[in-house]
């Protein structure tokens, strides 16, 4: 994979950010920080306009009125669609952003959901299915639009992210979802290897530090070892 070089541009790309990617990243360290996998999404329609949200909560023991929680079913892009008002707005002329590539399982909730278009930031080497929409017949013939991943130096932090919490999570896929993540993005497991044992996004949860601050951080320790 090349090389990103990422020093000191994530601040500058947050301010570059549209609300729905913004929005998408939010989530996403909210569900870290709640100890589930750090994905986000939101739906929003043609305009930008963020019309729902959700974050990944399977590890979680609470959530609000419809969202899925405590499950291995409570995807963010699952409960950013299960909170999009369909009566209101026309689900054609929306878009689902999510900060990491869809599962089979969310793959096919957009297709159900009757939105128009799939962006994600990042991929996911170990379950990311966007390549159903080309291989799938139902998911084909809807002809729902997908663009990712969003920004490559985008994807390295967010990817270093994710190996972050699975190294913390330890589930007995572990060494098989390195292995696989090292194989396709192997700077960014290596720095997810190196803010795991460092702690510091660990102190940046308990400290509730923004989303911003903490790309700019996973950010500079990727460009600590370009």
């Amino acid at each position: 994979m090349r090389r990103v070089r990422v020093d000191g541009i994530i601040p500058a790309m947050w301010e570059e950010f549209s609300e729905p990617w913004r929005g998408c990243v939010e989530e996403a360290w909210e569900a870290y920080r709640a100890g589930s996998l750090p994905i986000g999404a939101v739906v929003a329609d043609a305009d930008g306009n963020v019309l729902s949200r959700g974050r990944n909560r399977i590890h979680e023991r609470s959530g609000p009125p419809g969202a899925v929680f405590g499950h291995k079913l409570a995807h963010a892009e699952l409960n950013a669609l299960l909170s999009f008002d369909h009566r209101e707005n026309d689900p054609r002329d929306c878009v689902l952003y999510t900060t990491t590539e869809p599962c089979p399982l969310c793959a096919g909730a957009v297709r159900i959901s009757d939105l128009g278009k799939l962006r994600f930031a990042a991929r996911e080497p170990w379950g990311g299915s966007a390549a159903m929409f080309e291989t799938v017949p139902y998911l084909k013939r809807k002809n729902v639009r997908v663009v990712g991943p969003q920004d490559g130096r985008l994807e390295v932090v967010l990817a270093a992210l994710q190996v972050e919490r699975f190294l913390r999570l330890e589930p007995a896929v572990l060494q098989s979802f390195l292995q696989l993540y090292a194989e396709v993005m192997p700077e960014a497991t290596a720095a997810g290897q190196r803010l795991y044992r460092s702690g510091v996004l660990r102190t940046m949860s308990d400290e509730q530090a923004p989303a911003c601050e903490v790309l700019q951080r996973v950010s500079k320790e990727i460009a600590s070892a370009a």
